[in-house]
């Protein structure tokens, strides 16, 4: 079984510190990685209607007090205190400063935020948000498990404001993402859990007998198969928790969504209906991958470290044989970036089957060596990660092979 963090060691993407647990020192191979999953996620978010938006990372206790977030999961939230300076002596006790603030361990009170910064009409909804959103949460020491388990990460983070008519469309739009998305990263199987109210909720029992029914006529209704969990549901609201199976045969719990008709209510949402009088939506807390940290951790066990040439943070290294034919290497780089490939270009005077060796350790999905011969036919010899047969092809034939192997949206 292969461990991310030895594979983001070897490959060069990322690592930890004791000096601040929990939390990723990405390399640049390794960010270029997360960026190109953001830039994916972005594009996928953007085909079924939502709007990103951006929300600050810390916020004020008092909508944390609100919410039932901070009751709820006070142990797990980082508080930010503040001192009057004029008040307090050169020896203050830092330990009494007050608790004003807090790191936000998640999107929703931010969204529902910028929802309420306009008044809404029905003909405006559904609305969907999205947000790229860095959380922070307190787990134990303990608990931290490389990427699997951090207190600092990013999600994709979404929210949908709708009228309870939509929701069955939603929660299919959903699905439709899911498969789509999870089918992109290499996995085939994933299967639902509709996990319900739990014993501490908010609400009333009428409002999470109608959440779970519609949980459960949707997922019927598109012909999913699920498996019922009680007690597991989100305080504010019952869920579809997504799970999927790696190559090892381990199951992942990733992606979700919500139903809340709670923090509507106590927030006070409103839309315009069409007779002119003002209702409430209905909030859907959505997310497809979760934590993209925990996301890229999975993707490396699950691929060995071999990620698809679309994701692979470097596609190309371009390798000289001698300084003869660096010039050759230069404008086969050159070329390839123009075209929007990732390259890295190797001109040491190390040998060639230095190159080669480092870079097959690394996983690199394409080896493009040249030399003079190479340089004289306009051409490259090919070398395909897993590959053990090499070929020698123009130049042309190579970008023409790249520039269409993008991942396509579906």
């Amino acid at each position: 079984m292969y461990d991310h963090r030895e594979l983001a060691k070897l490959m060069d993407l990322f690592h930890f510190e004791e000096y601040s647990p929990g939390m990723v020192f990405w390399h640049p191979h390794g960010l270029r990685m997360f960026r190109v999953i953001e830039d994916f996620m972005r594009r996928v978010y953007e085909v079924y209607g939502f709007e990103e938006v951006r929300s600050p990372v810390m916020l004020s206790r008092v909508l944390w007090e609100k919410s039932g977030h901070w009751e709820k999961f006070r142990d797990n939230i980082f508080v930010v205190g503040s001192l009057d300076k004029d008040a307090a002596k050169e020896d203050a006790d830092l330990n009494q400063v007050s608790a004003d603030y807090a790191l936000k361990p998640m999107s929703c009170p931010a969204h529902i935020a910028i929802y309420k910064a306009h008044l809404r009409s029905y003909r405006d909804l559904p609305i969907r948000l999205m947000e790229f959103g860095m959380v922070h949460r307190y787990e134990p020491s303990g608990t931290l498990s490389g990427c699997m388990r951090l207190r600092q990460f990013v999600q994709d983070d979404a929210h949908i404001f709708c009228q309870e008519a939509d929701i069955h469309n939603e929660i299919r739009n959903f699905l439709r993402m899911v498969s789509q998305v999870y089918q992109a990263f290499g996995y085939d199987n994933f299967h639902l859990k509709i996990a319900l109210r739990p014993e501490k909720r908010l609400g009333s029992d009428e409002q999470w007998d109608k959440a779970e029914a519609l949980l459960i006529d949707s997922c019927n209704a598109l012909g999913y198969g699920y498996e019922l969990s009680s007690g597991e549901g989100a305080f504010y609201g019952p869920k579809i928790e997504v799970s999927l199976e790696d190559r090892l045969g381990r199951a992942w719990q990733c992606g979700t969504i919500q139903i809340d008709f709670n923090l509507p209510e106590i927030f006070d949402l409103s839309f315009a209906s069409s007779s002119g009088d003002f209702e409430r939506p209905v909030i859907l807390h959505q997310a497809v991958l979760g934590s993209i940290e925990r996301w890229i951790g999975i993707l490396l066990e699950n691929q060995g470290g071999a990620l698809p040439l679309w994701l692979a943070p470097v596609q190309v290294a371009v390798a000289s044989i001698s300084e003869k034919s660096i010039d050759w290497a230069e404008i086969v780089a050159h070329r390839l970036r123009a075209i929007g490939v990732r390259v890295e270009l190797h001109k040491s005077d190390r040998t060639i089957s230095n190159k080669i060796r480092e870079l097959s350790a690394r996983k690199v999905p394409f080896i493009a060596v040249v030399g003079e011969r190479e340089a004289a036919n306009s051409s490259v010899n090919l070398r395909r990660f897993g590959i053990p047969v090499q070929e020698d092809i123009p130049l042309v034939q190579l970008e023409k092979e790249l520039a269409d192997s993008h991942i396509k949206l579906v």
